[in-house]
Order: C-alpha cells, then sequence, then structure tokens
C-alpha cells in the first residue's frame, strides 16, 4: 500500500489517476470495481481518465470503494479590508460540523 498525504485535488484527471493508482495497489480490474459500484465498465474507464461529468454520488462511493477518504477545505482568499458577510453556506457548513461533534 502506498502512503498517501493531503492531496488538493486541482482536476478530475488527477482525481482519476489517484482512483486508479488506489483500485492497482488493491488488484482489483475495472471491471470488479464497477461491479462494486453498480455501474458499467466504461463509466470506470471515464472516471479513471478525468470526466468531469461524473455523477458525483458515484465518484464518492468509488473513493470509499478504493480507500480514499475526501476532506473538504475551503480553499485560503487573500486578506480584504471589509470582510464580506458570512453566506448561508458557511452557516450550514457550522450546523454540520456540530452535529459530527455529538
Amino acid at each position: 500500500m502506498s502512503a498517501m498525504k493531503d492531496i488538493p485535488f486541482r482536476s478530475a484527471e488527477q482525481l482519476g489517476s489517484v482512483i486508479r493508482l488506489k483500485r492497482k495497489e488493491q488488484g482489483l480490474s475495472q471491471s470488479a470495481l464497477a461491479e462494486r459500484l453498480g455501474v458499467e465498465r466504461k463509466w470506470v474507464i471515464r472516471l479513471e481518465a478525468g470526466n468531469p461529468k461524473a455523477e458525483f454520488a458515484l465518484v464518492l462511493k468509488a473513493l470509499e470503494r478504493v480507500g480514499i477518504r475526501l476532506f473538504l477545505r475551503a480553499a485560503e482568499r487573500p486578506a480584504r479590508k471589509n470582510r464580506p458577510e458570512p453566506s448561508r453556506l458557511d452557516e450550514v457548513f457550522a450546523r454540520l460540523q456540530r452535529r459530527d461533534v455529538k
């Protein structure tokens, strides 16, 4: 098994490459992964090639099946003089984090 560190993905191609690497490390064929995901082998081929239009729920399922945990982190922004009002998304994320702590 490779020792993977936190990797910021900048493209669908990078994500696909990591999924391919982990699939191969586990000795899974594209067909076997497709079967576990309930999709056709062509879907796995396109995912590993960097399909930017892949269904997000299936991408998450593929990541789970090959043992990759996904963490989302807001991108850092340069400091501004006038700080904008928090968005409703900030409120939603804060509420979700409070639920995870319980």
